[in-house]
């Protein structure tokens, strides 16, 4: 797997709650990842533990933070395509101090921007992990990349595990 594998791994053995919020454009390809990320988590509702949230965000995560919020995780982890000049379906965390505010991503808030109101109005760590796109074309509803795909599975049994629902 990767750093970020045994990053997220760790952070959610550490944590007692853990909001996981998936972010994406289902009409613009590879940018669904994200969201995809949250609705194969979701598919097994029944089987995830207690201590976890799961959002599919869409393409506003602004409009979660409330249930965000209430849910008072102490680790919230937010998925997203994200370019990084890697090779398609490259799995990343992103450190927020390292991007400008209107880099990586394309959604209303930016991701270090939405990391950093997390963190502040919620007292709790964030994790940003970014899956590298193949393309991002608007209309391309439902066509994935074939490797961000795999990304998107990899991700979600990362997760499960993670969070102890496997």
């Amino acid at each position: 797997m990767g750093t970020w594998s045994r990053v997220l791994r760790r952070e959610a053995g550490r944590s007692a709650r853990v909001a996981v919020i998936g972010v994406g454009n289902m009409a613009r390809g590879d940018d669904a990842a994200g969201a995809l990320v949250a609705r194969a988590l979701l598919a097994g509702r029944a089987s995830l533990p207690k201590k976890a949230l799961v959002v599919d965000a869409g393409e506003v995560p602004e409009n979660f933070t409330g249930v965000v919020r209430a849910f008072s995780p102490d680790l919230a982890v937010v998925i997203d395509a994200a370019r990084g000049g890697r090779p398609p379906g490259t799995v990343f965390l992103i450190d927020p101090a390292d991007i400008a505010d209107e880099d990586l991503s394309t959604h209303r808030i930016p991701l270090p921007r939405l990391a950093r109101y997390i963190r502040e109005t919620m007292d709790c760590r964030v994790l940003l992990v970014g899956i590298e796109p193949a393309s991002l074309e608007r209309g391309a509803e439902g066509n994935v990349s074939p490797d961000v795909g795999r990304a998107v599975r990899r991700i979600a049994e990362v997760m499960l595990r993670a969070i102890g629902a496997e």
